[in-house]
């Protein structure tokens, strides 16, 4: 069945045209490598979306690094007490506070507000290096990965219902085969 699938993929139009294999930079001196589910957890913003029929315009996303497996939140309104909700309703509430909250130098990420709710889940902080996307290197790919995914969906003319079908992409993402792991990460 994986084969079917695969060659369907690749001769459909609209999968084979929102694809393309990022560049690889190698691995980061950063890298983090957890022992169990849900220790790290890095998150990250999919910006310039469609508006949707909602009002949506950003797509947070939320990545266990354990088994790659991935959570989204699409929103209309990204201050930091926002991301601190979602993080709230999407990690905490099913799995419980992550040992580390590792994101990029995003002042939402940043603020005091924020850094006061991490502290609250008794997790750390760990902010990349600015302009060094690598540095949470499988977080970056599954974003890439997921916007590929979206802008595939919404290339068609009067897609206002991407944030409907964002948890339907990332449930196809969460059960598709990963190469590197030999397994899927659901």
């Amino acid at each position: 069945m994986y084969a079917d699938v695969d060659r369907f993929v690749e001769e459909y139009v609209d999968c084979a045209s929102g694809k393309g294999r990022p560049p690889n930079p190698g691995p980061s001196p950063g890298n983090i490598t957890p022992r169990r589910p849900f220790e790290a957890v890095p998150m990250d913003f999919v910006t310039h979306m469609p508006k949707s029929a909602r009002g949506n315009t950003f797509l947070l996303l939320f990545q266990d690094i354990f088994p790659g497996y991935v959570m989204c939140k699409p929103m209309s309104s990204t201050t930091a007490q926002d991301v601190a909700e979602a993080y709230e309703e999407r990690v905490f509430r099913s799995f419980g506070a992550s040992s580390l909250i590792r994101h990029d130098q995003d002042p939402r990420f940043m603020s005091e507000v924020f850094t006061r709710f991490r502290e609250l889940l008794g997790s750390r902080q760990r902010a990349t290096l600015a302009h060094r996307p690598q540095a949470i290197g499988q977080q970056e790919r599954s974003v890439q990965t997921v916007i590929r995914s979206v802008r595939a969906y919404i290339a068609e003319a009067y897609q206002s219902d991407w944030d409907d079908h964002a948890e339907r992409l990332v449930f196809a993402l969460n059960t598709s085969f990963d190469a590197t792991r030999l397994e899927t990460p659901f």
